[in-house]
């Protein structure tokens, strides 16, 4: 497996970097159709699907922020394109040649928003000879979707790949005031890319993309609803429960008005690669642009709370929205010298221009917002990296980027009568590196070590209640330090690859919501913030096996201990006591978090699979199995510690079995997601403050919670 986890082709087993990959033939033969089904690739990733907000963790470490100011300390890169906020990721897997994951601080390389780790997706090239292909998908949970694509040459010199889909898919949530299933989606998209090679010297590539998703929803269900809420809650409850019975597995819901969200994405790059006699110059130039529209059903029921809204509409309840704008420019040049001497290097400058906005509104009602915002981010970089044969097995690797960071913001609040403007502006500028020593112990076994920083930039705020004072007290960077000892290994003429990892890294001034003390008016606000340090340490073993030619075995384990270390004023669980570690400073509630373990951050994850391959018959007809198992232990979805907050571990298995004709031209694929029915939630909440001291419970159960088949047919031509 070829990985470009250090900007430069090379095999995975001898990259001094902690990478998990899967290749085009393992995303079909799993069934990985959508970004969330990527925690199957590693099992140190995770993903809190939040309605609001979807978050994505590795090894314990992601971004619990809703402000469009803030980045997320994961990055997501597909063609080169570094995707500027975590919901772009959430899209259709479409034409992939493959996905890396690297874990831990990619900083070097990858730049500041990296400093938990990097993935990775790359799609498929043109093809050198004229090819296409045509897909059906149907299910049992009502998904109708298609997928083409061509590609060939265009000349000797140039060729191209297009792909496109669309599809739709019923929800699998039941609205009892409507009737409709909410939580479903309608997709579409398109790629071309066009690979050009004019001379020997000269070769690139150009990509363009778009996609379009709009989901009906997404809501959240009664999970927990205790005795008495029905009378004590500032929001009718009643109306919502008729018909429902709260629970794990509740699927229902009565509200008058869901809401939806939009999300359209568009993008451009293009790369050139000049090779001079010992060098390669690389050019690589991104723009991308993100309009997303959310609206939400705030409490949650189909009562009339506040009447005729101010444009003279009816609406039955309170609800929060409005439309993100994100757009970004970015330049690399790269030198890299050719091949794999003695003493290798890279060396690059990097520039981005970022821009995001925002317009919010709640009510008319209740915990009323209305707000117009902006933030601005400017990063320039340079960065090199090489390493050196000190011994025939022993190579050093080093790195290190300077990156220098201006942002700002521009926020409207236009609750008042007379709305209230507030601007800022600040820059940083910080050094980060990496180390890395390795030694082959054998033609196949290499073992490694390595330290490195990393860095996640400052960022304002933005969020209701912005005021002077998040003006003047931006959000200061995340930094943290991490290291690893690593093992990549094969053995038995190459059937058994074994890779493990141990790692350890610490982070301060970790970026999360907080109780914070202004010094100057010298009151409490809840806000983004600072908040103290955080450790994850753990190790991850990878092991593929193949026995005989027709049967690979797959296993990955996760253990991981993420834990706080220092966070001495967070807030307050909803209804947590003073005998349960909740005191009173000036106006607020707070708790000391040290000692806790992060949210959504299982201690134990574990995949396994298995795919066989055979033959049927003698008329060239042949099958392929495949069957996979995830569990992961139990999760607190809570940061500040919430019990009530907590998924129970839980386990899924996923099948498929695959029939292909003689030319290979045509695979039927039968599937089975979730075989065992197995009902889990991808996020709870407590609405404990929306409902005047009642734990009502609400939680996201995503697609895969529930068992569904599927028929895939693919013509290959």
């Amino acid at each position: 497996m070829v990985v470009t986890a250090q900007k430069r082709p090379q095999s995975m087993q001898n990259v001094p970097v902690a990478v998990s990959t899967i290749d085009a033939r393992a995303i079909e033969n799993q069934q990985l159709v959508d970004f969330s089904d990527l925690t199957r690739v590693s099992p140190a990733l995770t993903i809190n699907q939040n309605p609001n907000n979807n978050n994505i963790s590795l090894r314990g470490i992601g971004t619990f922020a809703y402000s469009i100011g803030i980045e997320s300390a994961v990055s997501v890169i597909v063609d080169d394109v570094p995707v500027l906020q975590q919901l772009q990721a959430f899209s259709n897997l479409s034409d992939i040649a493959r996905v890396e994951v690297l874990r831990g601080p990619q900083g070097t390389l990858f730049g500041k928003n990296s400093s938990a780790g990097v993935i990775n997706i790359v799609t498929k090239e043109s093809a050198e000879e004229r090819e296409g292909h045509v897909q059906f998908t149907l299910t049992s949970d009502r998904e109708r979707r298609v997928e083409t694509g061509l590609s060939g040459p265009l000349s000797d010199k140039a060729g191209f790949r297009l792909n496109a889909y669309a599809g739709q898919r019923d929800g699998e949530i039941k609205n009892l005031a409507t009737g409709a299933d909410l939580n479903g989606d309608t997709s579409k998209g398109v790629r071309l890319r066009l690979d050009f090679k004019p001379s020997a010297a000269l070769q690139g590539k150009l990509i363009a993309d778009y996609s379009k998703r709009h989901t009906e929803g997404p809501v959240t269900t009664l999970r927990v609803v205790p005795a008495g809420a029905r009378q004590q809650n500032v929001a009718p409850l009643e109306p919502a429960l008729s018909g429902i019975t709260p629970g794990a597995e509740n699927r229902n819901v009565r509200m008058d008005d869901p809401g939806y969200a939009d999300s359209e994405n568009s993008s451009l790059s293009g790369t050139l690669n000049w090779k001079l006699d010992r060098h390669t110059l690389t050019s690589v130039s991104t723009y991308q642009n993100w309009n997303y529209d959310l609206l939400t059903d705030y409490d949650g029921s189909t009562v009339d709370l506040v009447g005729a809204l101010s444009n003279g509409a009816r609406h039955g309840g309170v609800t929060q929205g409005g439309p993100y704008s994100s757009h970004m420019f970015t330049q690399e040049l790269r030198l890299a010298s050719n091949g794999e001497g003695v003493f290798n290097y890279l060396g690059g400058l990097y520039y981005a221009d970022a821009t995001n906005a925002r317009a919010f509104t709640r009510g008319p009602q209740l915990s009323v917002s209305s707000f117009d915002s902006r933030a601005g981010n400017k990063t320039i970089a340079a960065f090199t990296q090489m390493d050196y044969q000190l011994a025939p097995a022993t190579r050093v690797n080093a790195g290190l980027r300077f990156n220098r960071e201006t942002i700002d913001v521009y926020y409207v609040n236009r609750v008042p009568a007379t709305p209230l403007t507030y601007t800022g502006k600040s820059s940083d500028n910080a050094v980060t590196g990496k180390l890395a020593l390795q030694h082959d112990l054998d033609k196949a076994v290499m073992v490694f070590g390595s330290f490195a920083t990393g860095y996640k930039g400052a960022g304002y705020d933005i969020s209701s209640g912005f005021d002077a004072s998040r003006v003047r007290l931006p959000v200061a960077p995340e930094t943290s330090k991490s290291y690893e000892l690593g093992l990549k290994s094969r053995f038995l003429q190459n059937r058994l690859q074994v890779n493990a990892t141990a790692f350890h890294a610490d982070y301060e001034d970790f970026q999360a919501q907080s109780s914070r003390l202004d010094p100057v008016t010298n009151l409490t606000q809840n806000a983004l913030t600072n908040v103290g340090e955080l450790r994850t340490r753990g190790v991850e073993l990878e092991v593929a096996a193949k026995p005989v030619n027709t049967l690979l075995l797959e296993g990955s384990v996760a253990y991981v201990d993420a834990v706080i270390k220092k966070y001495p004023r967070a807030n307050c669980y909803p209804g947590q006591t003073v005998a349960e570690g909740c005191v009173r400073i000036g106006t607020a509630s707070v708790q000391d978090l040290a000692g806790k373990r992060l949210a959504n951050s299982p201690r134990l994850k574990l995949n396994l699979g298995a795919t066989y391959n055979f033959p049927l018959g003698e008329g060239g007809y042949s099958g392929i199995a495949n069957l996979n198992y995830q569990h992961q232990s139990a999760v607190n979805f809570d940061l500040g510690n919430n019990p009530l907050l907590v998924q129970k571990a839980y386990g899924i298995v996923n099948g498929s079995i695959a029939l292909n004709s003689p030319s290979q031209a045509v695979k039927v694929t039968l599937y089975v997601n979730n075989l065992f029915d197995k009902s889990y939630a991808a996020f709870i909440g407590d609405n404990f403050n929306f409902y005047s001291g009642a734990h009502v419970l609400t939680q996201a159960l995503p697609r895969n919670s529930e068992r569904y088949f599927g028929l895939r047919v693919k013509y290959e031509f």
